[in-house]
């Protein structure tokens, strides 16, 4: 197939164009899986530190959080209680201890922003917060309506 000179010079001319979109697509499909990477670190993040309180589900019912006064909150209902909107920097807050609620920053609530510097050796305030967001991410993945 023979392509005219007309034609070979409608797709140069179209061809950043072409370019452009497909480093869009490019983007978009990485901030897709950056985000999904984040919400899945989070997720190992709240096993591994939040868990044994609030529970796998993050309902707060768990033989640690029992003992607990005020026990924990269901972590499933945080944007039920906010009229459907996850308040994403303020959970970012509370769990950096940034915030005072009932039950964090008390002998019962470890300050995580605090407690990552000591059990994981992060003292760099950037990765801290990446923690503390990825953390946040999951938790927004397991609202209930």
């Amino acid at each position: 197939m023979k392509i005219s000179k007309q034609n070979r010079v409608v797709w140069i001319k179209l061809l950043p164009a072409v370019f452009f979109l497909f480093g869009l697509l490019v983007f978009a499909v990485s901030c897709s899986n950056d985000k999904k990477a984040a919400i899945a670190i989070g997720g190992e993040w709240y096993m591994s530190y939040c868990a044994s309180c609030h529970g796998d589900n993050g309902d707060g019912q768990t033989q640690i959080g029992a003992t607990l006064n005020p026990p924990p909150q269901d972590l499933r209902q945080i944007a039920k209680r906010r009229n459907g909107i996850f308040p994403d920097a303020e959970i970012s807050k509370i769990i950096a201890g940034k915030e005072n609620v009932p039950g964090h920053s008390t002998t019962d609530m470890p300050i995580w922003w605090e407690s990552f510097k000591k059990a994981e050796g992060v003292y760099d305030d950037k990765s801290l917060q990446e923690k503390i967001d990825q953390i946040t991410a999951y938790l927004k993945t397991i609202q209930e309506e």
